[in-house]
């Protein structure tokens, strides 16, 4: 197909869990986006297989979708604003205020072990104990049996990703957010599963992206990239239990939330003794963490640089992680000699003891 620069073919394949295609459906169905023209597709492979042909120009996919193509002769030629990663709880109260023992519906190893650190009297069902094709349902049919669940008082509440709850008919039921809490480092936080809220335009390899420029959100690349590369660098085993969080965040509001919580660290590696940016420009944040067993533990590392600085900071924070998760989860020897510095806690110090967490459930 030829480029037209008044039309643009745009392949739009079913929704996964991350309901891409509808997420472009809004932002390129505008008004002010009248260059675009929508098509939708039986499934992702004659999506792909058109854009290969030259009958459409464009392929809307999210991040997990991309990451599962064959991307020989393809690229991403323009990644939208990046909607909100995390995930949510539905239920007629927050997770906090649940009675004791409430049921609550999770299908997710790392929220499973993320809520069990924040309420560990909750019983967390997995509906793949009831529902045999679980796995090979779609996000809207897994939603929708989970809010039966909720109706039938099977469950008081279930874990979903927040776009998924777009995908219940009618007006939504209530949701909760279970947040990062930055303004809150007391309280269990919530590093979101990688990759989420991404909705990328995929063409082919060449393909002139510069009409794409208004839609292009250096933010959402920025994230995109740096979450591929980390998720990447996880150990397969680790994956389903590591939450991974890069954003582009504006000096002034890291340094509000710092003040907020006292945290002199990150205000003195930002301000000079003038109390003036010691770097002008935004900053990246990126946080990863993997929980043990039973949401006891975790290996964890937070970074916050300019953004020229991306690589370096990306591969610290995985260093960083990587010693940490290797300390938490190795057992510790008997020290021969004495650790003065540590006054009372010496003999306790030097004695042998097990790992401090554990990743696999069946060994707790």
């Amino acid at each position: 197909m030829e480029v037209d620069s008044e039309r643009l073919v745009v392949a739009l394949p079913p929704n996964d869990d991350d309901r891409a295609s509808s997420h472009a459906e809004g932002v390129l169905g505008q008004a002010t986006q009248t260059r675009f023209v929508l098509k939708e597709t039986p499934s992702l492979a004659d999506a792909i297989s058109l854009l290969h042909d030259g009958h459409v120009d464009l392929l809307v996919a999210s991040a997990f979708m991309w990451g599962e193509m064959e991307q020989n002769g393809l690229t991403v030629a323009a990644c939208l604003q990046r909607r909100e990663p995390t995930w949510v709880m539905v239920s007629d109260d927050k997770p906090e205020m649940l009675h004791h023992e409430a049921v609550v519906g999770c299908d997710h190893p790392l929220l499973h072990r993320q809520l069990t650190r924040l309420r560990p009297d909750l019983n967390l069902l997995d509906p793949r104990t009831m529902v045999e094709e679980w796995d090979g349902m779609s996000g809207a049919e897994r939603t929708a049996w989970y809010e039966e669940a909720r109706q039938a008082g099977t469950v008081e509440g279930y874990v979903i990703p927040r776009s998924l709850h777009r995908s219940l008919p009618g007006r939504p039921p209530r949701r909760h957010t279970l947040g990062l809490h930055r303004d809150d480092p007391t309280r269990p936080r919530f590093v979101p599963p990688p990759l989420g809220g991404l909705t990328l335009l995929i063409s082919r390899s060449g393909f002139p992206n510069t009409g794409l420029k208004h839609l292009n959100d250096e933010s959402a690349l920025i994230s995109h990239r740096i979450e591929r590369s980390m998720v990447a660098a996880v150990p397969a085993a680790l994956r389903p239990i590591t939450g991974i969080h890069v954003e582009r965040r504006r000096p002034r509001t890291l340094l509000m939330e710092a003040a907020k919580v006292e945290d002199e660290h990150t205000l003195e590696s930002m301000l000079n003794p003038e109390a003036s940016l010691t770097t002008k420009g935004h900053r990246v944040e990126i946080i990863i963490e993997t929980l043990g067993a039973h949401g006891r533990g975790s290996a964890s590392s937070e970074r916050v640089f300019p953004v020229e600085h991306t690589h370096t900071g990306m591969v610290r924070a995985l260093e960083e992680w990587s010693e940490v998760l290797q300390a938490m989860t190795s057992e510790h020897a008997a020290l021969t000699k004495g650790a003065q510095f540590m006054g009372e806690f010496e003999e306790a110090y030097m004695e042998a003891h097990g790992a401090m967490m554990q990743l696999d459930e069946d060994r707790e």
